[in-house]
C-alpha cells in the first residue's frame, strides 16, 4: 500500500514518513496541496493530509481530489467547523496533533479493510431491502426505532432472506459515524477467530510480526455485524459475552484494555433455542445479543415484494452486463409469484441473472428462467 503524505511541517512529514516506512507501507512526501496535486497518481492508495497549509488549506484540496483519494486529516488547530466541513467532504477519520501513531495505524487498517471488501468485486445485485408488503413492512418499522439506540440486535431468518443487507439498513440508519463491519462466524477458522475479532500485539504469537486491530477495533464507532453467529465456537463464547458485558477487550498478548464502542449486530438461521438445550449455545450470551429479536420473514411470506425486488435486481444486472432494456413478461411474473423460493432473495438474484444473459430480445420469457 502507498500513501501519500501531504504536511507543510518538515519535521512531521518526515517522522510519519519513517514511522509508516517501518511499518512497511511505501511514502510519497509532499509539501504542500498544491504540489501534490501535480504530482499525484494512481499509484496513491490514501492521503494523510494536514488541515492548515499555505496556498491551499486541506479542506480545499480535499475538495480538488473530488473523492478519487481516500483521506485521512490531520491538524493541530482543529476547529469544529473545519471538522464538519471535512465530514462532509466524506472525510471520516479526523485526527488532532498529538495524536499516538497507533491511532493513525487504526484508520489506515480500517481504510485497508474497506478497500479490501470492494477490491475486484463486480457491482453488488443484492437489493437494498425493499418493503411493500406488509409482513416485511412490520419489521422495517421495528428496524427504524430500534436504528439510533445502542440495543443488540439479532436477526433471525432463512439463509438469503438478506439479514446483512437488513444490518446495513440499520447501521445506515443508526446515525453512527464509523464503518459497518461485517463478518461471517462460519468462513473464519476457529484457530483464527479470536485474533480476527480482537486483534493481536506484536510477538502474542509465533507469526505475530507486527501488531493487528482485529474487527471490533475497525468497527469502533460504527457497527460490528456477525452474522452465522451460531457457529461461533462454545469455548470463545464466553469471552465475546465479557467483552459485551465490560464494553472492553484486550488484544492476544496486550495488556491495556480497549474500549468497546462498536454497535454489535448478529445474526442466524438457525434454532438458537434448540441450540441453547443442546449446550452449544450459551442462553446468557444469547440474551446480551438478542435485546431486540427482528425476524425478517421469507419470500414466500412477503409475496408483494417479489416482483418489486425483482425489477430492482433487474435494473442492477443490465448495468453490470451492459445490456440494453429488457423487461419482465406477465407470465413470468406469475412464475415469480407462484414459486416458493427456498433460497430466498438470493436464490433470485441467481435466476434473474441467468435469465438475462440467456434471453434472446429484450422480453424475459418463461423458457428463459431456470429454477432449480
Amino acid at each position: 500500500m502507498k500513501i501519500g503524505i501531504v504536511e507543510d511541517d518538515i519535521n512531521m512529514r518526515k517522522s510519519l514518513s519513517l514511522a509508516l516506512k517501518s511499518e512497511g507501507y511505501e511514502v510519497a512526501e509532499f509539501r504542500n496541496a498544491v504540489d501534490a496535486l501535480k504530482k499525484l497518481d494512481e499509484s496513491i492508495d490514501l492521503i494523510i493530509s494536514d488541515i492548515t497549509m499555505p496556498k491551499m488549506d486541506g479542506i480545499e484540496f480535499v475538495k480538488e481530489l473530488n473523492g478519487k483519494y481516500d483521506v485521512i486529516m490531520i491538524t493541530g488547530n482543529a476547529t469544529l467547523n473545519k471538522a464538519i466541513e471535512a465530514l462532509r467532504l466524506g472525510v471520516k477519520d479526523f485526527l488532532t496533533k498529538p495524536f499516538e501513531m497507533e491511532d493513525l495505524l487504526l484508520a489506515i487498517e480500517r481504510k485497508k479493510t474497506i478497500k479490501k471488501k470492494t477490491k475486484g468485486k463486480k457491482a453488488d445485485f443484492k437489493p437494498e431491502f425493499i418493503a411493500v408488503d406488509e409482513n416485511s413492512k412490520k419489521v422495517l418499522n421495528m428496524a427504524l426505532k430500534v436504528a439510533p439506540t445502542n440495543a443488540s440486535v439479532m436477526l433471525l431468518g432463512e439463509s438469503g432472506v438478506g439479514k446483512e443487507e437488513f444490518a446495513r439498513y440499520i447501521h445506515q440508519n443508526s446515525g453512527r459515524s464509523g464503518e459497518f463491519i461485517a463478518v461471517n462466524m462460519s468462513a473464519v477458522p476457529e484457530n483464527l477467530i479470536e485474533s480476527e475479532l480482537f486483534g493481536y500485539e506484536k510477538g502474542a504469537f509465533t507469526d505475530a510480526v507486527q501488531s493487528k486491530p482485529g474487527l471490533f477495533e475497525l468497527a469502533q464507532g460504527g457497527t460490528l455485524f456477525l452474522d452465522e453467529i451460531g457457529e461461533m465456537p462454545y469455548n470463545l463464547q464466553a469471552k465475546l459475552l465479557r467483552v459485551l458485558q465490560e464494553k472492553e477487550f484486550f488484544r492476544l498478548g496486550g495488556m491495556k484494555p480497549v474500549k468497546l464502542d462498536a454497535r454489535v449486530i448478529s445474526a442466524t438461521n438457525q434454532d438458537i433455542d434448540k441450540m441453547i438445550k443442546e449446550n452449544k449455545f450459551r442462553e446468557d450470551l444469547y440474551y446480551r445479543l438478542c435485546t431486540i429479536p427482528l425476524k425478517i420473514p421469507p419470500l414466500r411470506e412477503r409475496k408483494n415484494d417479489i416482483i418489486p425486488i425483482t425489477e430492482n435486481i433487474l435494473q442492477k444486472t443490465l448495468k453490470e452486463y451492459g445490456f440494453k432494456n429488457k423487461k419482465l413478461n406477465r407470465k413470468v411474473q406469475k412464475v415469480l409469484l407462484e414459486y416458493e423460493w427456498p433460497g430466498n432473495i438470493r436464490e433470485l438474484i441467481n435466476v434473474i441473472e441467468r435469465a438475462v444473459i440467456l434471453s434472446d430480445n429484450d422480453e424475459i420469457n418463461e423458457k428463459d428462467l431456470i429454477l432449480i
